[in-house]
């Protein structure tokens, strides 16, 4: 199979870098603890808010491929920006988009597509980390309404959310999920704890927090294993994640290796430096070449758990490498609090956690082995 962008991904690529350079390079690496609302609007002005989404509700009705195509290109100059621009269509939105009610895409996905709503997903628990499946947030039936009561743990931009992709168990002991609005009576927001890269994660606690049965998602007998198929495609998100730092932070390091001095040549003339650069490079490169794989499979069937846990695996553990090799190319300087660098170094550790640890997803990739063996 080809990975080459196409005429019309190579518009999509050097659109989304020209906007992020022109637009967002001024300001990136200060959004630490502000969320980048004027960024969000750009993105939804120049359309690339849901580009992944259906056209129909305000979306560009592209695959995965062409997301992660404008995550790489504005994650190269901001990756904060970055992160908005791939939830937009990734994660909750396009699991309604996949799995939802015409009642909900139509609530929902314009409003996302506009620059006007952020969904956040709600999984983890303090009991079920890795191991959703052991969640005991719960839903009992009240006629046409839902009541739920439970906690969830480390949800991103709950602060800035309007609503959020709630896992739940069902009473028939089904896991489903429910998209909860954020005012809805018996929802409160903890006043959130600040993670390693210096971002706000909050807890959800429902107290008899009470929903229409329009809102459900999912909750049949299959409604897991639907939502862990649609959260294979979550993974190649997390993997641009890591590339994107990582390419940010090869972006820097080569051009501080050319122009930085010593010794009476630039540092990447020295031999030891040009051997960085250029694992940093192939290690890259070999990253991305994963997630677009597993992509582009994803367009023809159901994205593929090993392709995709691969994918991840190697591109959390490339991207903190590079990203560690490019402080080490600038040495004291990228060691120093608010360099980029230091920023990229705090924030890329996450994504070895999130989504599946990357010890889980070996596992995944080994049961798959023994399955079906490999291609």
């Amino acid at each position: 199979m080809d990975f080459r962008r196409s005429d019309e991904q190579e518009l999509i690529y050097q659109a989304a870098i020209d906007i992020a350079t022109d637009q967002f390079a001024e300001k990136a690496f200060t959004w630490e603890d502000e969320f980048p609302y004027e960024n969000q609007k750009i993105l939804a002005e120049q359309d690339l808010l849901g580009i992944g989404l259906p056209m129909e509700y305000g979306g560009g009705g592209y695959s995965v491929v062409e997301v992660l195509i404008a995550q790489e290109a504005v994650g190269r100059v901001c990756p904060d920006t970055a992160h908005i621009l791939s939830r937009s269509s990734m994660g909750p939105p396009r699991a309604i988009a996949e799995l939802g009610s015409e009642y909900l895409k139509e609530k929902y996905l314009s409003a996302v597509c506009d620059g006007n709503s952020i969904i956040s997903v709600a999984i983890s628990e303090a009991e079920a980390g890795s191991d959703a499946s052991n969640m005991q947030t719960s839903v009992e039936r009240d006629g046409d309404e839902l009541i739920l009561n439970g906690s969830k743990m480390w949800v991103t931009k709950a602060a800035q959310c309007d609503a959020f992709l709630v896992y739940a168990r069902f009473p028939d002991d089904n896991i489903g999920a429910i998209v909860v609005d954020k005012d809805t009576d018996g929802l409160t927001l903890d006043d959130g704890s600040v993670n390693m890269a210096g971002h706000v994660q909050h807890q959800l606690y429902f107290d008899d927090c009470t929903v229409h049965e329009d809102q459900v998602l999912v909750h049949e007998k299959d409604a897991f294993k639907r939502l862990l198929i649609e959260f294979n495609v979550e993974r190649c998100h997390n993997a641009m994640m890591c590339v994107a730092c990582g390419l940010n932070a090869f972006d820097k390091a080569l051009d501080y290796a050319k122009n930085r001095e010593q010794f009476d040549q630039p540092v990447a003339d020295f031999q030891g430096i040009e051997w960085k650069l250029a694992d940093m490079a192939m290690e890259l490169d070999a990253s991305r070449l994963l997630i677009y794989r597993a992509a582009a499979n994803a367009r023809e069937s159901d994205p593929s758990r090993l392709e995709t846990s691969m994918a991840k695996v190697k591109a959390n553990e490339v991207g903190q490498e590079v990203v560690d090799e490019s402080m080490q190319i600038h040495g004291a300087n990228g060691y120093m609090k608010d360099s980029p660098i230091e920023y990229l170094y705090r924030w890329v550790r996450g994504w070895k956690i999130a989504g599946g640890t990357v010890e889980v997803q070996r596992n995944a990739i080994a049961s798959e082995l023994k399955k079906y063996g490999l291609d």
